[in-house]
């Protein structure tokens, strides 16, 4: 119990009772009423930075490690921005969270760079940390009803690029691996998946490449969807609609 092996039981047990902790503030946000919902939000996002602060004080508590310490990591980033995009409905934060949690902290599930099994406190931290960012997108998507448009994954790509022209410096400077996109020394352990892209900065150009096209991908659903819902409230035609209150494209008078 000791050490945890990915894509093990424990691995899978993990997964659906993290999915467990996900869902339920979504399915009970939904079955509130109006006024009621909004205390439950503001509870998920005082909890959300609650933890992000607790968190990096038990991890600092000893001394900070500048090369593994500081908070850093893209879900370091994403932990205040899930609040942050909760309590105030910002466009470009609801945009970052659903990006970076949908296509990045998704990856913590499936590849976790975790070797703590569940007798080690930092076991149950890193999960629970993921799993409060997760649960306020998905609450995000499920009960305040955001749905990503292109226009959003130009916001989340300028902030990921912000991101790294602000991580990359750091990384290079204290030989770290901040977003997995630094050169550190033989001595620090990177993720196997990370490893698998080559030799830095190969590794970091894919990575890169890779992201860009993450965020496509976990955006298309959305737009087929809305794409489809629009085709079929586009059959009726009401010549007296507002153009500006459809996405249905404006059809000639008739003569």
């Amino acid at each position: 119990m000791d050490v945890f092996v990915p894509y093990s039981w424990l691995h899978f047990l993990a997964l659906a009772l993290c999915a467990l902790a996900i869902a339920a503030p979504a399915i009970l946000g939904r079955a509130l009423r109006k006024d009621r919902e909004v205390w439950l939000r503001r509870a998920l996002a005082v909890l959300a930075v609650a933890y992000w602060f607790a968190y990096n004080m038990w991890w600092n508590w000893h001394g900070i490690d500048l090369r593994a310490g500081l908070p850093l990591q893209i879900c370091d980033f994403n932990g205040p921005m899930a609040p942050l995009a909760l309590l105030t409905g910002w466009r470009w934060a609801r945009a970052t969270l659903y990006f970076w949690t949908a296509a990045l902290t998704l990856q913590a599930f499936l590849q976790p760079a975790l070797t703590a099994g569940p007798s080690l406190l930092v076991f149950w931290a890193f999960w629970a940390a993921h799993t409060i960012i997760a649960a306020c997108a998905v609450y995000d998507i499920a009960v305040l009803g955001f749905r990503p448009s292109w226009r959003d994954l130009g916001r989340a790509l300028i902030a990921t690029a912000v991101y790294g022209a602000l991580v990359l410096p750091v990384d290079l400077r204290l030989g770290a691996d901040y977003g997995f996109i630094g050169n550190p020394p033989a001595n620090i352990k990177i993720p196997s998946f990370v490893a698998a892209l080559g030799p830095w900065p190969l590794r970091a150009v894919i990575l890169a490449a890779l992201v860009p096209f993450g965020f496509v991908v976990v955006l298309l659903p959305w737009r087929i969807a809305t794409r489809r819902s629009t085709s079929r409230s586009c059959g009726d035609y009401n010549p007296r609609q507002d153009a500006t209150d459809t996405d249905c494209p404006r059809r000639p008078p008739l003569s």
